[in-house]
């Protein structure tokens, strides 16, 4: 078996129609010696911002000479994104060698694409004996395969609506699936969230007397502010003896404050627990040096194009905030594309807010919506649209139509830009 073929091999055991569940991971981890139990553990689970807070955590930590293994997930262009170790994506072959080992117990327990890749990042962090292992949840928490890590640390961004149908249709019941990575005794960084999620999970919390520090009582910022390269900012954290004059992040938007700033109070912590000196000059490269793709990212000028990875409705009255603050241009060209088990009725009414021409497009996702079931919204806005089959075709006709003066925004979904970023740097190299 070669890497394309492990890839199309996994990629067809989706976990689509199966019950959602823990056995087959537990069942799969306990023979293989479980990894999953010897590692040190820093588990980030909530409905945005993960990916960016994972990030920004890995990069203060192996700034500070830390051996760091992460793994996310979705990957935009390339599997191997979900697989870092000190910043680094793995190799081919290492994942491949890493499947191969255990492919028959795969398939005995017949594991899904996502229990495979968790198993897979276990496998890898326990073998390079790291420092910490970051782990962002997939979806939930509490019967995500990522739950079963050994935490040292528990991180929720904040509790929004998404995945209702898994997770419950209130905020108390998603609040509580995403507690469901909280471990007895072991501390919890708890991101400002709304007063209904905080509630649920302080309670939660309070359950497995796990501490709790939150975000809003610990940390202070001041004099935030953000353009198309990065955002700056002071932040205080008293408790922990921090005061940062003038931090400046690679990553862009009103939100990364707060993300950024959740990573911080979490190496905070983490720096107390374990004795280590949190350094002023390593935090602030770290904060400059964060490695994390989609997510308001410029990949083109005149026009100006960005890219960013809004999938739920509070995503995209964020993104729709940051275009309202940062950018100035002629007109706003939005490709969109959406899955169909998302809000899209909410979604597409806030890009509508700003968006001048909205073109219609379908990624190759198995869950992506119809072109018609997104037309069907975006015509009620009045908004002049137009529509192709796929994402490409989309981003293309965007770029036809813009002027140099003119905004393209291509948003909605991680496989939508991520199949945009794929093409745009294929046809940079």
């Amino acid at each position: 078996m070669n890497y394309k073929e492990f890839l199309k091999e996994i990629f067809a055991k989706t976990a689509t129609n199966r019950k959602i569940e823990l056995t087959r991971i537990k069942q799969f981890l306990d023979v293989i010696g479980n990894p999953e139990k010897k590692i040190q553990g820093i588990h980030v689970a909530g409905t945005n911002g993960k990916g960016s807070t994972c990030a920004a955590i890995e990069s203060i930590l192996h700034a500070h000479g830390f051996s760091v293994g992460l793994n996310t997930s979705p990957h935009l262009v390339d599997y191997r994104e979900r697989f870092r170790i000190n910043k680094k994506e793995i190799l081919q072959e290492d994942l491949l060698a890493l499947y191969l080992k255990r492919k028959d117990i795969h398939e005995k327990y017949d594991t899904t694409y996502f229990e495979i890749s968790t198993a897979i990042a276990f496998e890898l962090f326990y073998e390079k004996r790291l420092d910490y292992s970051i782990m962002e949840v997939g979806l939930g928490g509490r019967l995500d395969a990522s739950v079963l890590l050994n935490a040292v640390i528990t991180v929720i961004t904040n509790i929004e609506y998404d995945h209702t149908k898994s997770l419950g249709k209130t905020l108390p019941k998603i609040a509580l699936e995403k507690a469901g990575i909280l471990k007895k005794g072991i501390p919890l960084v708890l991101g400002m969230t709304r007063p209904a999620a905080r509630k649920a999970i302080l309670q939660r919390a309070k359950e497995l007397s796990c501490p709790v520090i939150e975000y809003n009582k610990m940390v202070t910022i001041f004099h935030e502010r953000y353009d198309e390269n990065g955002i700056y900012y002071d932040i205080s954290i008293p408790s922990y003896g921090i005061d940062l004059k003038q931090v400046r992040c690679n990553l862009v938007g009103a939100h990364q404050v707060g993300n950024t700033a959740l990573a911080v109070l979490v190496c905070a912590v983490l720096s107390k627990m374990y004795g280590f000196q949190l350094d002023e000059d390593k935090t602030r490269s770290a904060l400059h040096t964060i490695v994390w793709d989609g997510r308001l990212q410029k990949i083109g000028n005149n026009p100006t194009i960005i890219l960013d990875g809004a999938h739920n409705p509070a995503g995209m009255r964020q993104l729709v905030r940051n275009i309202k603050s940062i950018y100035t241009y002629k007109k706003l060209i939005i490709v969109l594309g959406i899955l169909y088990d998302k809000e899209i009725k909410k979604m597409v009414r806030s890009i509508s807010e700003i968006a001048n021409i909205i073109v219609i497009s379908k990624s190759q996702s198995h869950r992506a919506a119809a072109v018609e079931t997104l037309e069907k919204e975006v015509q009620k806005t009045g908004i002049p649209y137009c529509k192709f089959p796929n994402s490409i075709s989309a981003f293309e006709h965007a770029k036809k139509i813009a002027d140099k003066d003119d905004l393209i925004c291509v948003s909605g979904s991680l496989y939508t830009i991520g199949e945009v970023l794929g093409y745009y740097k294929k046809e940079n190299i």
